[in-house]
């Protein structure tokens, strides 16, 4: 019983600490620390609630909006979310992190187009902005401009030579496009290192099968390769599929 508890007692001692600072009304930051404990503890209808309040009380703090925007995703509420940062973007139309931030939010709805004029006016202020080539590489990609979406990928490289993501969406690029053995060269390494995903092996396996080893390809997907020779040989010439939206790595 006394276990149970100890959470619920924990998130209480912190709304309570909140309230009655200095006898103020908590300010974003503190709602926003509340929130995350919330979250951790699986008290999303809480967390979500202060993550609203935060963004409410501040609504000129672009953080407050996007951790306020992360978590509606997290709940599946995708369009809510895409809405709190376009009204965001309304009330601060150069803020570059909520520009990004409804950029990706884009590419997940499928208007890779607003993504990309998104990601470009960023751009233009910042044109060493990682997130936003590595986002402008992926809006390019689903509407079918590989090149000059390699060329975003490369630029994002150049400033994040480390970031398994970029790397990833480079090869993958480089798959649709049509150009098997140069996304192999890219994916190869990339699936060797310890913190390859699930998406870079198999990337790596389609890069295999599409430069004409399917028994390699079977080898690193096991059970799960199904029909990696067919999925190959599409790749071979050129075939546009559904690119997944991957994070900016954070380590890099």
């Amino acid at each position: 019983m006394t276990n149970r508890l100890v959470p619920g007692l924990c998130l209480g001692l912190l709304l309570t600490a909140c309230a009655t600072d200095g006898q103020r009304e908590p300010d974003a930051a503190s709602r926003m620390r509340v929130a995350a404990v919330a979250e951790s503890q699986g008290q999303m209808d809480v967390a979500l609630s202060m993550y609203a309040a935060a963004a409410t009380r501040e609504p000129n703090n672009a953080q407050a909006q996007v951790n306020l925007a992360s978590a509606l995703v997290r709940s599946g509420n995708h369009a809510q979310a895409e809405q709190v940062l376009a009204a965001a973007l309304e009330r601060r139309p150069d803020d570059r992190v909520l520009m990004v931030q409804l950029g990706r939010m884009r590419l997940r709805s499928g208007q890779a187009g607003q993504a990309l004029t998104l990601f470009d006016r960023v751009l233009v202020s910042d044109a060493r902005n990682v997130e936003a080539l590595d986002g402008r590489g992926v809006a390019l990609d689903l509407i079918g401009r590989h090149p000059e979406a390699q060329d975003s990928y490369r630029r994002a490289q150049l400033l994040s030579p480390n970031s398994v993501s970029i790397a990833n969406n480079l090869g993958l690029s480089l798959l649709l496009d049509g150009r098997p053995d140069e996304a192999r060269a890219v994916l190869e390494p990339l699936a060797r290192r310890p913190d390859a995903n699930q998406r870079v092996t198999a990337n790596y396996a389609i890069s295999l099968a599409a430069t004409g080893d399917v028994a390699a390809a079977r080898s690193v997907l096991g059970d799960a390769s199904g029909d990696i020779a067919a999925v190959g040989e599409a790749m071979r010439g050129g075939s546009r599929q559904v690119i997944e939206v991957t994070p900016t790595d954070r380590r890099s």
